[in-house]
């Protein structure tokens, strides 16, 4: 019997021809078009090609609203918050192996040295401000999450304390528009059913209309094709949108 074939690794050229499709197909037009790329970031990075990082930044950099080095510290910004945020969900390797070969690819006038995140405390602010988001996301839904919860406390204090208190109820650098679509990418890349309904659900919730957000799961099958990944447990927007 003939052995298997491996499938092929990704390569540079596919890279380019998805970041032009993706761009093409993502809905600018309602959305604006300095969110295409955050989509394109968190899944392919979710999906295990980190190493594409760098080619995206690099192309990026050469779009004239990114001439200046001001500009280009401002997208990195973009760039690292995606990261961050997509460590909740897809952990942190996958994340920092991608900062760091995007970092090995900016110019030294380019790094950006903020901390954005310098002075959090896990106090009572954090909290309310993680509970607000959620509530935003989860809505009624949310009893039946603490219910089940109830019985598993450190996942229960990881989601509301860490998830939404730290990472994803910050809207300093990514708005909660761009934040949802890192999470729903981040998830749905995984082919994670149950999560990715949740925020197929709260993406609607937050206002992005129930076209947008079939084309934004189309433009995350094409990310998943170029990752040699399968999508086929994960629901569309029309199987939840009795949800919304």
């Amino acid at each position: 019997m003939a052995a298997k074939s491996e499938p092929k690794d990704p390569t540079a050229e596919e890279a380019i021809t998805l970041f032009k499709a993706v761009e093409e197909k993502f809905p600018s037009k309602t959305l604006g078009n300095d969110k295409w790329y955050i989509v394109t970031f968190a899944a392919m990075v979710g999906g295990g090609q980190a190493e594409f990082a760098p080619a995206l930044y690099l192309q990026l950099i050469q779009r004239p609203e990114f001439s200046t080095s001001d500009q280009r510290q401002a997208l990195m910004r973009r760039i690292r918050e995606t990261m961050m945020k997509l460590a909740c969900v897809a952990g942190v390797c996958k994340p920092l192996e991608a900062i760091f070969d995007i970092d090995a690819a900016t110019r030294p006038e380019d790094k950006d040295y903020s901390f954005s995140r310098k002075g959090w405390q896990a106090d009572e602010a954090n909290r309310q401000r993680g509970f607000a988001w959620q509530d935003r996301i989860y809505k009624h839904n949310q009893a039946k999450i603490d219910d089940t919860l109830s019985s598993q406390k450190d996942f229960d204090w990881l989601s509301k304390e860490i998830s939404y208190g730290l990472y994803l109820s910050d809207h300093s650098i990514l708005n909660d528009v761009e934040t949802e679509l890192t999470v729903l990418a981040g998830i749905m890349i995984q082919n994670l059913p149950r999560e990715t309904g949740w925020h197929l659900r709260g993406t609607r919730r937050i206002g992005v209309s129930k076209e947008d957000v079939e084309t934004i799961q189309q433009c995350i099958e094409l990310i998943a094709k170029f990752c040699r990944l399968r999508l086929h447990k994960v629901p569309r927007v029309a199987d939840i949108e009795h949800e919304v």
